[in-house]
């Protein structure tokens, strides 16, 4: 089973430097462009920082809203948990991210936190957004 820890505030500005590299701040754009695109009752909000210890991170927005999630690229149509789609749009930056020269590392990080939503309570609903 996958864990989680949650980054410490202290920890947070050396985070995604630390992980996505220099494109750390491209990466945190597409973050909140996507959960705009695809949430249509997201207005912002807290984020936290995950670690996985399979070596994976993520991002997640810190509430327990649940968002009306819809991707017209795969006609996706559902509720999600503001964890599920944060992870799904994660998921999405990653991708886009791998366009980079040398996206090895975000290889990684794409298939650690794919692992970590395969075991995800919404894990249907996570691999169908993002199918």
């Amino acid at each position: 089973m996958i864990t989680k820890t949650l980054i410490e505030e202290k920890d947070r500005l050396e985070f995604l430097p630390t992980h996505i590299g220099k494109n750390f701040l491209r990466y945190e754009f597409l973050i909140y462009r996507f959960m705009e695109m695809f949430c249509e009752n997201y207005s912002g909000g807290y984020w936290d920082f995950y670690e996985m210890s399979n070596e994976g991170i993520f991002i997640s927005l810190n509430t327990e809203n649940e968002f009306h999630v819809s991707n017209p690229n795969n006609y996706f149509d559902d509720k999600m948990s503001a964890e599920a789609v944060s992870i799904g749009v994660n998921l999405y930056a990653l991708n886009t991210l791998m366009d980079t020269p040398d996206p090895e590392q975000l290889i990684n990080l794409y298939y650690a936190l794919r692992d970590f939503a395969c075991e995800h309570k919404e894990a249907n609903k996570i691999l169908q957004f993002i199918d």
